[in-house]
């Protein structure tokens, strides 16, 4: 072979090399070009719906505001009472702070619910009082301000042994809130979002 034919073999050998090398390139770069668009329209697919997301929150928000203010102002009067021995110290300094001394009967028994986890449990109270008629109806005004959660479930009154004396019998029954078990339930429903 001649030094021109020998020039021109290396020269294609070049031209091919680098047209070789040219070609992976363009097709590196156009790999990459395709996938920063994807990577793009997944950015945008994924604010709009941060923004479609954001969008129901506030109108959820919104519509439940009425509900979560309800439960903000009866938080305090669910808080207040946890326990069965709350509930009785509570009708007990009640009793005292009134002055009645004449309860005839008194009786407190628990009630549970297997299917409702945010009440448990209930308080049922049942009384008999035979006092004077002012202290009788303020001191059922009373136990309504100090357990605004109880449900009066009988109120029978009659005469008492004198003119000015009252005999009630009141039952009424105090539910018992387990807010973290509510919590723990509202946890649980919610699905957890992994990043990937």
């Amino acid at each position: 072979m001649n030094p021109k034919q020998l020039a021109c073999v290396v020269l294609l050998i070049l031209i091919g090399a680098m047209t070789y090398t040219a070609q992976i390139i363009h097709n590196k770069v156009a790999s990459t070009r395709a996938a920063a668009e994807e990577a793009e329209t997944a950015a945008i697919t994924a604010e709009n719906e941060r923004s479609t997301a954001e969008i129901q929150t506030g109108v959820f928000k919104a519509k439940t505001e009425d509900l979560r203010r309800f439960l903000r102002s009866w938080m305090p009067a669910i808080e207040h009472v946890q326990t069965q021995q709350e509930a009785e110290q509570i009708i007990e300094l009640s009793l005292r702070e009134r002055g009645i001394n004449l309860v005839r009967s008194r009786k407190t028994e628990s009630k549970t619910s297997a299917g409702n986890k945010l009440i448990p449990r209930s308080v049922i109270t049942t009384l008999t009082i035979e006092e004077e008629f002012a202290k009788v109806l303020n001191w059922l005004g009373d136990i309504e301000r100090r357990l605004p959660t109880a449900r009066m479930k009988v109120v029978q009154i009659t005469g008492g042994s004198s003119g000015t004396q009252l005999k009630m019998e009141v039952s009424f029954e105090t539910p018992i809130f387990d807010l973290a078990a509510a919590d723990a339930d509202k946890k649980k429903a919610t699905p957890k979002v992994t990043k990937s």
